[in-house]
């Protein structure tokens, strides 16, 4: 191979590319190339290298002392960076197939991480610092001011602040000198509350109030903030969520330094959210809400093109379509029944998790002494036009038209305490979709109120959430990516992948009796009360977010190519960076596997 082969082949491998021309020099002239047999040993803890390995052409698969696959390395793939810089290791290295590779002698390996920073950080970075480096450069092409702006990156407001004990004649005259229609109230706790124009149309014109009024009687507190270094699309969602158009924006101290008006992060985005938003607000009968629910995919494949994290994504279409629900609900049932019953969304709807339309789950629970019987026809009538507004039809029948999922708070009662009490497979799932519901409409109440019942009945419940735990286990998720490439090229990322963390963090939220439904939000929260550790938490939001990433990526391909949505992968599309990303995250949740099977001591069930 020339030396011309030498430096091509290596600025395609992360991180050489990073080296400077006069640093790759030398990184070629101390570099040769080495054939290995099958099951040579190239490394153990007896056997550190003198040498950093590329792989040209074969296979190695790293091993742990007790024979279990870790790792699997291969074309481009290069190994063990430890070994060379902390002089030890734990694990054993062997040739899996034939192996020919690069060798880079240690000293020359250990003089390009002291010259090149970039190079060497890589190196001594975490796994989810390496995750991270290795997604900014998969997906740069992609990223945009959309996904990276920050709140502090667009136009904010001054604000017009004044005391609460301000006369209200006083603040305005204050606020037409700052040209602005908020002002801004403050406390003499620090809580901040706001009068708008429209507050004062609504509290004062029509009210006849006089003006010599304190301002704090007649402001809204607290006003909702956010802060400058958060990213403008999370401001979106949260004034898509509230219905609001402004939010204060606080610094790292609390401090108030401005307005963040929703006309000026749209006009940032220039994207469809807000019209369809509108639409939905505005939709007064069905066929104006079916009209505005289907422009959500359109949104869905904007976003993803423009590099928006999947979580983001995933945030923001949950809350349009909450608003669908409450729409639909409003334009469905007779105003006397909407406060005596809860209708809730439930598995990956409740937990925000359903990007693209895949299915129902739904469900109503209805006060005691009301009879159900009169819910019956509009319950039929809220599937039927989810049906219609092309939210597919639930396999598993988990939908408010099946009398199963239609009853009153005490039935629903006895049926957890089934579950718990004649613990089986669908039990098991069925109480899983019910810890994961989300209250959309209705008495919201009544929903709190079977969920601390649940949290009653499984006191002490530890065989039971042993055998609730397990399913953690029930899908292989591989050791290694060669066995994908080479034997099937086609995964289930849902099942090998995502369901694992899905379930895993849904049993240890329901020890803790977290009310949280969204996976990411209970792992910060599992983080902490110290029940994940920080890196283990951290590594599992990133494989969480990449292997959401892999299956979006791919539902949206089905779309486009008018293929029946599923949850399969073709490894042979994959990127090498998103090979090794997928190993990492593999490998990350096979951790998560081991924790899951300690902490509920999985090995003493049969």
């Amino acid at each position: 191979m020339s030396i011309q082969d030498q430096k091509t082949f290596l600025s395609n491998i992360h991180p050489f590319q990073v080296l400077t021309a006069e640093q790759m020099e030398i990184c070629i002239k101390h570099m040769d190339i080495a054939y290995y047999p099958k099951d040579s040993i190239l490394i153990n803890p007896e056997k550190i290298p003198n040498y950093f390995f590329i792989v040209i052409k074969g296979s190695v698969y790293e091993y742990s002392v007790e024979n279990v696959v870790l790792m699997d390395y291969h074309h481009q793939d290069s190994f063990d960076s430890n070994s060379l810089i902390y002089g030890k290791c734990n694990n054993i290295f062997k040739v899996y197939e034939d192996l020919i590779c690069y060798e880079l002698e240690k000293n020359t390996f250990l003089k390009l991480i002291e010259l090149n920073q970039q190079f060497k950080d890589y190196f001594l970075k975490d796994l989810v610092n390496k995750i991270q480096t290795l997604k900014n450069k998969e997906y740069t092409s992609e990223l945009s001011s959309f996904m990276i702006a920050k709140v502090e990156d667009t136009l904010i407001h001054e604000a017009c602040i004044i005391d609460e004990n301000t006369k209200l004649i006083d603040a305005i005259q204050k606020s037409m000198e700052y040209k602005t229609s908020s002002i801004i109230i403050k406390k003499t706790t620090g809580e901040y509350g706001i009068i708008t124009d429209s507050l004062l149309k609504t509290k004062v014109l029509l009210e006849g109030r006089d003006l010599t009024i304190s301002v704090k009687d007649i402001a809204i507190f607290p006003l909702l903030t956010v802060n400058n270094d958060d990213y403008l699309f999370e401001a979106l969602t949260v004034l898509i969520k509230k219905n609001i158009k402004r939010v204060g924006v606080t610094n790292n101290k609390g401090e108030m330094i401005g307005i963040l008006e929703q006309i000026d992060v749209l006009s940032h985005f220039a994207n469809h959210t807000y019209v369809v938003d509108s639409k939905i607000k505005k939709a007064n009968n069905l066929e104006d809400l079916k009209s505005a629910s289907k422009d959500l995919i359109n949104i869905i494949s904007s976003l993803h093109a423009k590099g928006v994290k999947v979580n983001h994504i995933s945030n923001l279409i949950g809350q349009l379509n909450t608003k669908v629900y409450q729409k639909l609900y409003e334009l469905i049932l007779p105003e006397e029944l909407r406060d005596n019953a809860c209708f809730m969304v439930m598995g990956s709807e409740g937990r925000n998790e359903q990007i693209i339309k895949t299915d129902q789950d739904n469900a109503l629970v209805i006060k005691d002494g009301i009879d159900v019987e009169q819910y019956r026809f509009y319950m039929n009538e809220i599937t039927k036009n989810l049906i219609n507004f092309a939210y597919p039809v639930c396999e598993g029948n988990i939908m408010v038209s099946n009398p199963f999922w239609c009853k009153t708070v005490n039935e629903y009662k006895n049926e957890t305490a089934r579950w718990i009490e004649a613990p089986g497979i669908q039990n098991y799932m069925d109480l899983a979709i019910f810890f994961d519901s989300f209250a959309v409409a209705g008495n919201k109440e009544l929903l709190i109120n079977l969920k601390d019942d649940l949290f009653n009945k499984l006191h002490d419940k530890d065989v039971f959430m042993a055998y609730f735990a397990k399913a953690t286990i029930a899908f292989d998720t591989p050791n290694t990516v060669t066995n994908i490439m080479t034997k099937s090229h086609i995964i289930d990322i849902k099942k090998t992948a995502v369901f694992p963390i899905v379930q895993g963090i849904r049993s240890l939220a329901l020890r803790e009796k977290i009310r949280e439904t969204t996976t990411i939000k209970r792992i910060k929260i599992l983080e902490d009360r110290r029940v994940l550790e920080k890196e283990k938490a951290a590594e599992l939001l990133e494989a969480f977010d990449f292997v959401n990433t892999l299956r979006l990526k791919s539902q949206l391909h089905d779309i486009q190519h008018g293929k029946k949505i599923t949850n399969e992968i073709d490894t042979h599309t994959l990127g090498k960076i998103e090979r090794d990303l997928l190993k990492d995250s593999f490998k990350i949740i096979n951790e998560f596997k081991r924790f899951i099977s300690y902490t509920f001591r999985i090995d003493r069930i049969s």
